[in-house]
């Protein structure tokens, strides 16, 4: 990019600062029609705005909207005003966030991202719940107070705009959803549910597993859940002391007691019973006329009715539903059109959810979360969950296989180091949850991991050329993971002579181990090889076949690939013609600010451990061994 374009760049976004259209945030619009996602040519506000969306992604679809704008553009030494259509604000339609971990764009703070600062705030009163939003630090200008020339300003522009389908940080974790279930919704439920095959359900848990019976006293002063209403009869009546009922031959007739057939979790066919996997559906035959009510109960292990739940016969039949809610040993209670009681024992397992995993990872690394869903179901949602300050946040998700077991990518945190709990939820068709008991310990370490490999021809296009004194078959590319002054962590990458490599390579796996910060370590290329770009960047960079700053007539150092450049901006250069680069900020050495280097410093003991020399007093930035 020629100095040019970017003065016509930055002068283009400075006046869209100063008449307040670049910083309009996408609430300011009216509801009734959103600009910055509706495809077209619109007035509004007095404003004529245009927007065109395109595929960002497979997942993500981005649109770009311009405004109708007086504009300056710096040309041929002069500004000119020109009014068209002028960039305003990218904005990404709403998309999963967990896709999003470890994006600038959606991580709040401040970030360094292809030699440019960003800041993002999430779920803010300037967003609301459910969105991130992006502006770049640069120069605009503004018309001077005499309303003659410009004055520039360093200042933070509005860019972009990412919405999410999720509403951000939950207050609560594992919370179900609000049911609105019905038979028909049940029966659609069921079909979503891949089952594995089950044991024989009359065998017994194992112990650990095994819903203790609760006895009556052991219930007082112990919290519980609240039971459905209590029937109208305190006590069942038992068959002994039924009276014959008392009814015609037309009313009822062939009277019997009704017979229990089956009693299951719809959607669990064939399974074992548990406290969170819906509604019990209990079936049964009686000789009864049509429209006659059956009464079905759920008992506790104390004899406590905890639901209850009523059908109607229906050529001999009835199915009926009662809440599950709790584990241990319990009774199904059926009461037929003959008004006999029967019942069936059974017990409900306390559905969980295990969760294992890679307990340190490196800081931009991805984790693997297994674990197994009891009962063993197919085709469920389970979701890792972190507690941040500001509720629960989703960070990753993945389905059951048909054995109930499941593995997800843990992203969350890129880019950051610390320890996070990490638990998961399972959400059943229905709405009903299960909660993961334990949490799992992920901890993004302080690593450098750096990896030498052979510089290719396309890692030095700009930097190398024919006549350079060292080629690509002579150099090696360190990447490895630095720190920069707002803590994030970045993948860095340093081209440097091949037996020197290894030395380098330590240098800065010191420096990120001892917490010593460095700005950014991008490619040279990048900057299209321009070390005064890269200077006024805080690059830190080594290879680059270039003449010296202020003396065109000498090869610099950095095109034989042994010397080091280190924060820049924090440790300035001062060329032959006592000029200081890129600037003369911090030609005084106090206050030391973060990765200003000094005698003390990691990356200064670490260079001189292997006998590299550091220019300290004019070149504060440079590092050398011939």
């Amino acid at each position: 990019m020629t100095h040019r374009f970017k003065a016509v760049k930055v002068a283009l976004l400075s006046l869209l600062v100063t008449l307040g259209v670049a910083v309009v945030p996408p609430a300011a619009t009216a509801e009734a029609l959103d600009v910055y996602t509706t495809p077209g040519t619109h007035w509004l506000n007095g404003r004529e705005w245009k927007t065109a969306c395109e595929k960002y992604s497979s997942t993500v679809e981005r649109c770009r909207t311009e405004i109708k704008a007086t504009t300056i553009a710096y040309t041929n030494g002069r500004y000119v005003q020109t009014t068209g259509w002028t960039f305003n604000n990218l904005t990404y339609k709403p998309s999963a966030r967990s896709q999003w971990a470890g994006n600038v764009l959606a991580t709040p703070g401040e970030h360094t991202s292809g030699g440019r600062r960003w800041k993002t705030e999430c779920d803010t009163q300037w967003t609301g719940l459910g969105a991130c939003r992006s502006s770049i630090w640069m120069t605009t200008y503004t018309v001077a107070p005499s309303g003659r020339g410009y004055v520039a300003k360093h200042q933070w522009v509005f860019n972009n705009i990412v919405r999410f389908t999720d509403r951000g940080p939950a207050a609560e974790f594992c919370v179900p959803a609000e049911s609105t279930r019905t038979a028909a919704d049940a029966a659609d439920a069921a079909k979503a549910l891949s089952v594995a095959e089950e044991a024989d359900p009359t065998v017994e848990p194992e112990p650990e597993d095994r819903p203790l019976s609760v006895r009556a006293s052991e219930q007082q002063g112990a919290p519980e859940e609240s039971p459905s209403p209590e029937p109208e009869q305190s006590v069942s009546p038992s068959p002994a002391t039924l009276e014959p009922a008392a009814a015609t031959p037309a009313a009822v007739p062939a009277a019997q007691a009704a017979v229990i057939t089956s009693v299951q979790h719809e959607g669990y066919p064939g399974g074992a019973l548990y406290d969170r996997l819906g509604d019990i559906q209990v079936k049964g035959t009686a000789s009864a006329p049509d429209g006659t009510q059956v009464k079905v109960e759920l008992r506790d292990a104390t004899g406590k009715a905890r639901s209850s739940g009523t059908a109607k016969m229906a050529k001999g039949a009835f199915t009926a539903y009662v809440a599950g809610g709790f584990a241990g040993e319990a009774t199904i209670a059926v009461t037929g059109p003959d008004g006999a009681e029967i019942a069936r024992q059974v017990t409900l397992r306390k559905a969980g959810v295990t969760v294992t995993g890679d307990g340190k990872i490196d800081p931009l690394g991805t984790a693997s979360v297994t674990g197994k869903v009891d009962p063993g179901i197919g085709n469920l949602l389970v979701q890792a969950m972190v507690s941040t300050s500001g509720g629960w946040v989703k960070a990753g998700e993945a389905r059951t296989t048909s054995d109930g077991t499941y593995r997800l990518d843990y992203a969350y945190g890129q880019g950051s180091l610390g320890t996070q709990q990490v638990r998961v939820c399972v959400t059943l068709p229905w709405g009903a949850t299960i909660p993961s008991a334990g949490s799992l310990s992920i901890e993004r370490v302080r690593a450098a991991n750096p990896v030498i490999t052979n510089t290719t021809a396309a890692e030095v296009a700009l930097t190398y050329r024919s006549g350079c004194p060292v080629g690509p078959s002579s150099l090696s590319t360190i990447r490895i993971n630095q720190q920069s002054m707002d803590g994030r962590v970045y993948r860095g990458e340093i081209i440097v002579r091949r037996d020197r490599a290894a030395e380098v390579a330590d240098v800065f796996k010191r420096t990120f181990e001892g917490d010593f910060p460095v700005f950014q370590m991008t490619n040279p290329n990048e900057f299209g090889a321009d070390d005064i770009k890269m200077m006024a960047a805080n690059n830190t960079s080594g290879f680059n076949c270039r003449r010296v700053v202020g003396n065109p007539y000498a090869m610099s150092p950095h095109s034989y690939g042994y010397a080091v450049d280190v924060n820049p901006v924090q440790n300035p250069y001062r060329d032959p013609n006592g000029k200081w680069h890129p600037s003369t900020a911090h030609v005084k050495r106090t206050p030391v600010v973060p990765g200003m280097l000094t005698a003390t410093s990691v990356p200064v003991k670490a260079f001189q451990s292997h006998g590299w020399s550091w220019f300290s007093g004019w070149d504060w930035h440079h590092f050398e061994k011939r």
